[in-house]
Parts: structure tokens; C-alpha cells; sequence
């Protein structure tokens, strides 16, 4: 009974990594105790002037208890459009289902997404990204199931070695937190400077120094295999 209560107390992470928008194509680790599978499958049009490519893989991960859970993706890639279809299925034939698109137009990349719950409530998501010389700006929306949205945006701007954001997030009942920083690089050291103002008015400061030859590269990622549309 204690690895069933371990089992089900999983169930909502392995929810949350599958579905993380994070990386789209992402397959599920190996858990703990248990094993999974990955089976993809890759097909194109006949028509070979058509650009629609399309990539299906089918995972299931598999708990010490005999507990299995399924997740079947679909990445299509169209021109200018990727979009990507999930369902995950739990142990008790509960359902999740997600659809995202991501539209470059130029400069701008449009992101739409939903995602349904097993009792049929929906989380949709927009955002769209535009880089105009070295600012990048990011407008974006989350509604919630009973129709109550959270807006944000942000905007970052790369100057020499200082990279400078700012950005608002509103929620549904209008009231605002803001947040500002500063990041200078300076050979092997970091420096942070940030303000985040809640709807209040109240403010908090941090001042981050960081030195070392590492300092500010993003950490490396283990290489894995990952199904894309080809």
C-alpha cells in the first residue's frame, strides 16, 4: 500500500513534465523503479512538393506496482508552423490533452496553446515575441478554466555587456507586480541588480555578485535523443 500512495503521488509530476511546454519534443525520463518506452514514428505526404512533415511518437512509462501511463505526441511542421498535439493517458484512463502552435513571422514568434484536464476544464495561453535590434519583447495571456486571465509582458535589452529587463504581470482582478533588473558582466563577474513592486506599492531590492569563469553561461544540458519533424 506505501508504493501505491508513492505511485499515485508521482502520477502529477510525470503529468507536469510531460505536458511542460518547456521543450516541446522532450520524451519522459526513465523513473525510478520502473521503465519506459518510446516508439516514434515519422511519415510525409506523398506528394513531395507538399511541406507538411509530420513526427508521432508513443511513450509509456511504467511504475514498480505495474501502474502504466501512456503519452501519444504528434509534432507537424507546415511552412512556417509547428504544431504540437499531446494526450496523456494515467493509470486510471484519466486524460490530459494539449495543443500548441508556434508561428515565426519574421521577426515574431506567436505561440498559442491549450490545455485540457480530465474533468474537461481548459488552460489557454498566448504569447508573442518580437526582436527589434537588441530588444526582445514578449506579450502574453493565461485563462484559466473559469475565464479569469493573467496578462504579462517583458522586455530585454542587450547592450555591450548589460542586458536590462523589465516586465509587468497583471492578474484577474487587475491588480499589477512589476519587476526590473540589471545584469552586467564584467570578465569573470556577474553583477545583478533587481526590484520587484508588488500591487501595493511595496518593494524589494537584491543585489547578486557572482565571480568565476563559469559565471553566467547557462549550464549544459545532457544530450538525449529527440523526435522532430523532418
Amino acid at each position: 500500500m506505501k508504493r501505491m500512495g508513492v505511485v499515485a503521488g508521482m502520477l502529477p509530476l510525470v503529468l507536469t513534465a510531460w505536458l511542460s511546454p518547456a521543450r516541446a519534443d522532450d520524451p519522459p525520463a526513465d523513473q525510478a523503479g520502473g521503465r519506459s518506452s518510446t516508439q516514434p514514428e515519422q511519415s510525409q505526404p506523398q506528394d513531395q512538393g507538399d511541406q507538411q512533415k509530420k513526427t508521432e511518437v508513443l511513450s509509456t512509462v511504467t511504475g514498480p506496482e505495474g501502474n502504466s501511463a501512456t503519452k501519444d505526441v504528434t509534432v507537424t511542421k507546415e511552412g512556417n508552423t509547428v504544431a504540437r498535439d499531446a494526450t496523456l493517458t494515467g493509470p486510471k484512463g484519466k486524460t490530459v490533452t494539449k495543443h500548441d502552435t508556434r508561428t515565426k513571422d519574421g521577426k515574431t514568434i506567436t505561440r498559442q496553446g491549450t490545455t485540457t484536464g480530465p474533468k474537461g476544464g481548459t488552460v489557454t495561453r498566448n504569447a508573442t515575441t518580437t526582436r527589434e535590434g537588441n530588444t526582445v519583447t514578449r506579450q502574453g495571456t493565461v485563462t484559466g478554466p473559469k475565464g479569469r486571465t493573467v496578462a504579462h509582458s517583458a522586455t530585454w535589452t542587450n547592450d555591450g555587456n548589460t542586458i536590462t529587463r523589465q516586465g509587468t504581470t497583471t492578474g484577474p482582478n487587475g491588480r499589477t507586480w512589476k519587476r526590473a533588473s540589471t545584469t552586467t558582466r564584467e570578465g569573470n563577474t556577474v553583477t545583478r541588480q533587481a526590484t520587484h513592486t508588488g500591487p501595493n506599492g511595496q518593494t524589494i531590492t537584491t543585489n547578486t555578485t557572482a565571480t568565476g569563469p563559469n559565471t553566467g553561461k547557462p549550464a549544459k544540458r545532457k544530450p538525449r535523443p529527440r523526435p522532430r519533424p523532418h
